[in-house]
């Protein structure tokens, strides 16, 4: 039996890993075909897919929330969700209250 050396070593090494890398990496191919397929065959959309994934019910819209704030000089809006935003900060640190800007119906 022949002596390894440190370069024989790390030649299998490399090839050892190359050989893994591809056993890694499958072809998706197949998989894609069955998914297309199973789609056709059960009239499957791709938005309906994509909403599944998503975690949305098939079919759901979303539903936009009305503004619940409104500044006078740039007619800039808010729903009063997420951040507040700069034009109502500003106006609330020079003294104004949040209820002037409420927009009312």
């Amino acid at each position: 039996m022949p002596k390894l050396t440190e370069a024989m070593i790390q030649r299998r090494i490399a090839k050892l890993q190359l050989i893994a890398k591809k056993l890694i990496k499958k072809d998706k191919t197949p998989a894609i075909k069955k998914i297309i397929a199973l789609m056709k065959k059960t009239d499957v959309s791709l938005s309906e897919l994509r909403a599944s994934i998503n975690g949305k019910k098939p079919g759901a819209k979303s539903r936009s929330i009305s503004a619940k704030y409104k500044d006078p000089k740039s007619k800039a809006t808010w729903s009063g969700r997420g951040r507040t935003p700069l034009w109502l900060v500003t106006a609330e640190k020079a003294g104004l209250k949040r209820d002037k800007f409420l927009i009312r119906s």
